[in-house]
């Protein structure tokens, strides 16, 4: 076999490799998410806010009797192939970013709709584990009289 066909058959390999492997649409958790605006404002107008997101569980697809025990992931994991794990771990890297895009994007809405931080917030901490996120920011504005009135018990 001459290398240029044997270099065409291993970039076709890494071709199908790549295409395999399509990214998931955050849009594909839309009514799946619940989620919570906690607002504080300081008597100096430091107006701060946690938010957070959790996925609403869909009782009919978590029937226990077909979940495996902690243990028995754990063990089934030690018995992948290296390649395996290292796909598995890949995954779920993937779906954790995906998960972290709806928590901005759900904090983003939530945001625009009560119209608490109107001139955008800074990040203060972020937690995003399978599941649940939470987001602690500062907005850039100080408070109004209107915003202490509108978010006295939000």
């Amino acid at each position: 076999m001459s290398i240029k066909s044997l270099s065409l058959v291993i970039f076709s390999c890494f071709t199908l490799i790549a295409c395999s492997s399509a990214p998931i649409d955050p849009a594909e958790l839309a009514g799946k998410l619940k989620d919570k605006l906690t607002t504080d404002i300081k008597a100096d107008g430091l107006k701060l806010f946690t938010y957070q997101a959790s996925l609403v569980e869909d009782k009919s697809n978590r029937d226990k009797a077909e979940r495996p025990l902690p243990h028995e992931e754990r063990m089934r994991q030690m018995d992948q192939d290296p390649r395996e794990q290292r796909r598995s771990r890949k995954e779920h890297e993937d779906i954790l970013e995906v998960w972290g895009e709806q928590v901005v994007l759900g904090l983003t809405k939530t945001l625009e709709m009560t119209g608490y931080c109107r001139e955008g917030y800074f990040e203060l901490s972020r937690v995003i584990e399978s599941g649940r996120g939470e987001i602690r920011g500062e907005c850039k504005e100080g408070a109004t009289a209107t915003d202490r009135q509108k978010f006295v018990n939000f």
